[in-house]
């Protein structure tokens, strides 16, 4: 992969991320079942990037340990993400965009629990300014109390980074010969699609065309930023890792912060602005360190 393709698709990724969590409001202010929004979105990207597989004159033909690779990246990626559109609806957009992207630095923690990375002088620094970003965040919430339900909300959020760090290292260790990126778009999104539809028919059916209302048109358009954003995932997740892949979150979370000011109006207080230029500062650090170690 070149190095304009890399920094193009850090870009996208980036922007792509960052514009997601709006949609996950929208959608939420627009009274679309969670449920509704894996089930349709998984559909969509398999449908978006199996045309554009039979296009390219590729089959459709997939192995088995494709199809099990894309059911471990399903079930690793579907828990945090039902989890970042819930909390997407009860708290500021701005402050999921902070605690989010604090994923990377997870990333570092769970290599570390499980032996895969020793404990290095300037990746624990990024740590340190890390969790001092998150605890600027944290301390900061209006009302400052342990009762405050925006601190606990701020808190509970921290769930979706790690449980991200854990599908991330799974994307990049598991990834099957001689399989392609589209196929393992199409794969994981199957699976996604597959996994919810148990509670979509459970919890919230869907009984007839009446039940798409003009709203669904967020659940659309979410659907095909999403198809370029899985094929340039992983193609970066393939070509370039983990660690560098992660790093669009450099683009991601200045706009999601931004989209969450301009488009509702949310606080973005100097505290909260603070505990961002910590967290970038951290990924800054954690960068470089792994820079020096190739």
């Amino acid at each position: 992969m070149s190095a304009l393709v890399q920094a193009l698709c850090v870009l996208g990724l980036g922007l792509f991320w960052g514009i997601s969590p709006t949609f996950y409001k929208l959608m939420g202010q627009e009274g679309i079942p969670i449920t509704h929004v894996i089930g349709l979105s998984g559909l969509g990207i398999v449908i978006g990037l199996g045309s554009a597989r039979l296009l390219r004159g590729h089959g459709l033909a997939i192995r088995r340990d494709a199809l099990l690779y894309g059911l471990g990246c399903g079930v690793l990626m579907n828990v945090p993400f039902a989890l970042g559109l819930y909390f997407a609806r009860n708290m500021p957009i701005t402050v999921l965009a902070v605690v989010t992207s604090t994923a990377p630095l997870w990333s570092y923690c769970l290599a570390l629990l499980f032996g895969k990375e020793q404990p290095g002088g300037l990746r624990m620094l990024a740590l340190g300014v890390g969790f001092l970003s998150s605890a600027v965040l944290i301390l900061t919430r209006p009302g400052g109390g342990l009762d405050n339900t925006s601190l606990l909300w701020a808190l509970a959020a921290f769930i979706c980074p790690i449980l991200y760090a854990f599908y991330n290292l799974y994307a990049s260790l598991a990834w099957p010969e001689r399989m392609d990126t589209m196929t393992a778009g199409i794969v994981e999104s199957l699976a996604s699609a597959v996994l919810v539809l148990p509670f979509l028919v459970m919890l919230e059916p869907i009984r007839g065309i009446a039940d798409f209302h003009w709203g669904y048109w967020t659940v659309g358009v979410i659907t095909l930023v999403w198809v370029i954003e899985r094929f340039a995932f992983f193609t970066m997740i393939r070509f370039a890792g983990p660690v560098t892949t992660v790093q669009a979150v450099y683009v991601s979370s200045p706009a999601a912060v931004l989209f969450g000011v301009l488009l509702f109006g949310e606080q973005a207080d100097g505290w909260l602005w603070a505990s961002l230029a910590l967290l970038l500062v951290a990924l800054w650090i954690n960068n470089r360190a792994l820079k020096g170690t190739r």
